[in-house]
């Protein structure tokens, strides 16, 4: 488990931007990044999903993949990303 951390931190680490002044922004992206991810995936995984909440996903979600995008440059979309934009979608029904 602990060589497959590692090997995670490396590679996501490898990606990212290391000019000056970007350093002391990394951390605080990081977070901002996982946070957006965990409020999309907690309100995808609850058992009732109002408007509201659709929307927020939408919001969520959007603001994940815009700051991957920046943080992780050469990381490529998977196709669960993709999927994942469409989840709203299916709160509807």
């Amino acid at each position: 488990m602990l060589s497959q951390q590692m090997s995670l931190d490396e590679h996501s680490f490898s990606n990212t931007p290391r000019k000056m002044g970007q350093a002391e922004e990394l951390p605080n992206e990081l977070t901002k990044n996982t946070l957006h991810l965990i409020s999309a995936i907690n309100i995808a995984t609850s058992w009732t999903v109002s408007t509201d909440d659709a929307n927020a996903f939408s919001e969520h979600w959007k603001k994940f993949r815009l700051s991957n995008q920046h943080l992780f440059p050469k990381q490529k979309s998977k196709p669960n990303h993709h999927f994942a934009d469409h989840i709203p979608k299916l709160f509807q029904h």
